[in-house]
């Protein structure tokens, strides 16, 4: 019987970064919520502002909590479906800890308005090109190399999926 051996500290890197951005988007979320009946919340201050913390949520919510939460399940299930180990430990640390600087980028640019003004698309450009590096340098080329030497020859649903979605985004920060 053959026996495999996962990456999963990668999978556990990547739910802890899930749970902490999760407080960090809610709390924000609060704050800007607690805004709107309250403005003076803000305290007179530019960068705590509705309009400035609001993007800081979304993305926040979107970008850190749900996309560290959907690379942990497809880390988790790639190896799994593939009955191999990731391609590689070193991009799969070069992908998590590449994503958690576009985080803390966004979370930087965000409340000091430098932004590019479009809806769910307000990061900058050198912040769309760190975007696109990480999640097709790192996530791509980590994803279709436990693709070319996995062990099953069935390719799952999930797999074809997570192709499509790879992708996909790359053509939207391209």
């Amino acid at each position: 019987m053959e026996s495999f051996v996962y990456d999963d500290q990668i999978v556990r890197m990547f739910v802890t970064a899930t749970i902490i951005w999760a407080l960090v988007a809610t709390l924000a979320g609060v704050l800007i919520a607690a805004q709107l009946a309250l403005p003076a919340l803000n305290l007179g201050v530019e960068f705590t502002s509705f309009g400035r913390l609001r993007p800081l949520h979304t993305n926040a919510a979107i970008f850190a909590f749900a996309g560290n939460a959907i690379f942990a399940g497809i880390y988790y299930s790639t190896q799994r479906l593939c009955k191999a180990r990731m391609f590689s430990d070193k991009l799969s640390r070069l992908h998590f800890w590449g994503w958690q600087a576009i985080i803390v980028s966004a979370a930087l640019t965000l409340p000091f308005g430098i932004t590019q003004g479009k809806e769910y698309a307000e990061l900058e450009w050198p912040i769309d090109l760190a975007i696109a590096v990480v999640w097709l340098g790192f996530f791509g080329v980590n994803f279709f190399g436990t693709l070319a030497v996995r062990r099953e020859r069935h390719m799952y649903v999930a797999l074809w999926f997570y192709i499509a979605s790879i992708v996909t985004v790359a053509i939207l920060h391209i």
